[in-house]
Formats: structure tokens, sequence, C-alpha cells
């Protein structure tokens, strides 16, 4: 099981997610660097932790505002990690977009998604293997712009992404993410039932414990930010996880 850390970039920082309340973003306070600069930040996963995996979420991108695409690029290009990233691809020519600037995989968010077809063309071009769903929830229903996809609960919407051809899942509870207060484990183990290839968890893990009990749940991967930041996670606990 991968530890990936998460860099959340808004306006050209990394912020604090908040439970999915965006206008509640701050930039991060971290153990690990002493700014919110995206470069340094990635600097101190790679140095500090040991992380080659990154996930980034353009926030802006992902809201209609703009664009960090510039910073991101550098990130990966300076630290060669390999880069999940969101920056609100709802097309295949948003998806391939991203695929040429050099990420190795784009996350499709079911927030910004805008039609199941969309979502089938993509899994079935020749990038489909490089594409991770996102399927994200608050409050136990599925958020997305897509009518079909919308307000279902997290199970109905897993099977359905898998019928359409996806693969490789996030499960990212936004209600959890920056809280602390522990993964939805029942919520995992129903997901890890459908056959997709890759399952990854998104939200609230707090420490150690979270990830082996995870890892029994063969996640392949589980993103984490707050509990890096705020120390509760540490090196030696990430190497003994993925031992």
């Amino acid at each position: 099981m991968k530890v990936i850390p998460v860099l959340d970039v808004l306006r050209g920082e990394v912020v604090q997610a908040v439970a999915g309340e965006r206008h509640r973003y701050k930039p991060i306070k971290s153990v690990l660097v002493n700014s919110a600069d995206p470069l340094q930040v990635a600097r101190a996963f790679r140095e500090k932790l040991a992380r080659t995996y990154l996930y980034a979420a353009d926030l802006d991108a992902i809201m209609g505002l703009g664009d960090n695409s510039r910073v991101l690029r550098e990130i990966k290009q300076r630290f060669n990690f390999t880069v999940m990233v969101d920056a609100g691809a709802a097309t295949l020519d948003d998806a391939m977009k991203l695929i040429e600037q050099g990420f190795d995989y784009v996350v499709l968010g079911t927030e910004t998604l805008h039609s199941l077809e969309a979502l089938k063309s993509i899994m079935k071009a020749p990038i489909g293997e490089r594409v991770i769903a996102s399927l994200d929830i608050k409050q136990q229903r599925t958020l997305s712009k897509c009518v079909g996809l919308s307000g279902l609960k997290p199970t109905e919407a897993a099977n359905l992404l898998y019928n359409c051809g996806v693969t490789r899942l996030i499960l990212l509870e936004l209600d959890r993410v920056g809280t602390l207060r522990g993964p939805n484990l029942n919520l995992l183990a129903e997901v890890c039932k459908i056959p997709f290839d890759e399952v990854f968890a998104g939200g609230g893990v707090r420490d150690k414990d979270d990830l082996w009990v995870l890892k029994k749940l063969n996640m392949s991967g589980v993103l984490v930010a707050s509990a890096l930041h705020t120390g509760r996670l540490t090196l030696k606990d990430l190497a003994e996880v993925e031992a």
C-alpha cells in the first residue's frame, strides 16, 4: 500500500483542506516546512518523507477560477514524482492535455464530470489506462454535475463507474478531509468488493493505526495531508507500513 501525500493548491499556495468547504481553506502550517509554497512543500514530501508518488489537486482549475499548471509541471520535472493530478478534467480533450503536459495519471473527479458518455469515451481511449476516477462523496452522497451520478449512494456510484470502464478508483470523502476523524472503513470495505484493479482511500486518516487497518483492507494506496503536516505520521511510520 502506497502512502501518497496530497498537495491542494489554491491561488498559488498549498492550503489546508477542511471538510470540502473551500471558503475555509487557508495556507498550510506544517511541521515539515515553514512555507505554503508548492515547490517547498513538494520538496519536503520528497526529501523528509521519501515520497515518490504525489496527488496534486489544482483547486483553481477544479472551480474554474484559473490554474496552477505551471508550478505543478515544475514539481513533476524537478522532483520526478509519479503525479496523479486532478485539474477538473471533464472531457477526453481535457485529459489528453494533462497527459501531454507530462503528468502520469489524470484524476477524473465525479464533482466535475458532466456525463457518463464522456467518461466512457475517456476510458476507451488509449489514455484510459492512465486515468483514475475519484468518487467524490459528501454526506454519503455522490457529488457530480452528471445527472446519472449526482446524489447516488457511494456503492451505487462505484458500481456505475466500474461498469463505465473505470479500473482505478479513489474514494474521496470530502467531509472527512482535514478532520483527522478517521476513514470510513465500512464504506471502503464495501467498495473494495467491486473488482477494480486499484482502490485508493482519501479523507480522515489520523495516524499509523489507520494505515494498518487500511492495509488489511488491501487498499492500493491512501491519500494523506493533515496527518503529515501535524506530525502524527512520520517517515518511520510510513516505512513500517509500506515494508
